[in-house]
């Protein structure tokens, strides 16, 4: 007597197992369905102009990190903040205008003027004087080997390069906010190996700095954006690797780097948690591990410092 075979039992089962194998995978694509708006904080400081007024949203910054300005009155057209000689510029979302300063990182940490000018539509402008502080963030230093097939990227001329075709994709504003209102997340769930803003002695020669956060991430882990946007670059660079850059608006990017595959392409538009493809061990890098990275307005900012900010997002 032959054995009788359940075939529709055998098919589900092997679904089933399918389904199973294949849960981690789908998992790393899920993107959230419905995201958790963070609730705005009050403002630090409260300004009042001719006719406007500019909530600060931060005390003393931490060389490296981010501070909100909020702007509100009838009537503008144009305004930017002046901070140590650079312009940030304010960008209108509903019935109000939005800048985001920095803190440079190699900034001396002591008080600084601070300047917001308004020009109005009857071609008047006002100027409103305050001032911030900056704080040392005490960076350390730290020892960096590069293997010996890389050695030549420690060269300073190559970095040199790579920073000058960087700040060709960040410089550009992109008017809009282009986050939802989940805001930033962290691209996958591992401890950090190595901070922000570090001087590094490469193979104790050449001295730079790190302008990112490095996570534990063997070859082949998946890395997720951490926030809606556009992506501005996806290839290789010398010391970054396979790296690819996202355009998040308002002057905001993120960048990952040292993939071993990228799943993206310039151009193509991001969701909050999309998969951007796997980590590796490409560039001048010492072993696998995921660096990223947030420039704002073209600076290299403290990115978990930035993740953890309150934002407005577009309506």
């Amino acid at each position: 007597m032959r054995p009788r075979f359940d075939i529709p039992r055998i098919v589900a089962l092997l679904f089933t197992l399918l389904s199973i194998s294949l849960a981690p995978a789908l998992a790393q694509e899920e993107q959230p369905a419905s995201p958790t708006p963070r609730v705005q904080p009050p403002a630090t400081i409260t300004l009042q102009g001719d006719g406007f007024t500019v909530g600060q949203y931060f005390g003393p910054l931490a060389q490296g990190q981010v501070g909100l300005l909020e702007l509100t009155g009838a009537d503008i057209t144009s305004a930017y903040a002046l901070l140590r000689n650079r312009e940030y510029d304010f960008h209108p979302l509903g019935e109000h205008w939005y800048a985001l300063i920095v803190a440079d990182i190699d900034a001396q940490p002591r008080a600084y003027p601070l300047a917001i000018i308004v020009q109005r539509a009857d071609g008047q402008v006002l100027t409103l004087d305050s001032q911030m502080t900056i704080e040392s963030a005490g960076y350390i230093r730290q020892s960096f080997s590069v293997p010996a097939d890389r050695a030549y990227l420690t060269e300073p001329e190559i970095e040199r390069y790579e920073f000058a075709r960087l700040y060709n994709y960040t410089a550009p504003q992109t008017p809009t906010p282009l986050w939802d209102e989940g805001l930033f997340q962290l691209p996958m769930s591992s401890d950090y190996t190595s901070g922000f803003g570090q001087f590094r002695i490469l193979n104790q020669n050449s001295i730079t700095r790190h302008t990112g956060w490095d996570q534990r991430a063997p070859v082949g882990t998946p890395v997720m954006a951490i926030a809606s946007g556009t992506v501005a670059f996806a290839g290789q660079l010398d010391i970054r690797g396979n790296y690819i850059l996202i355009d998040h608006g308002w002057g905001v990017y993120s960048g990952y780097a040292h993939f071993s595959q990228i799943n993206v392409a310039q151009g193509q538009t991001i969701t909050r948690g999309q998969l951007l493809g796997l980590s590796g061990n490409t560039g001048r890098s010492n072993g696998p591990h995921l660096h990223w990275e947030i420039s704002v307005q073209g600076e290299w900012v403290d990115g978990d410092a930035f993740i953890h900010m309150w934002l407005p997002t577009a309506p």
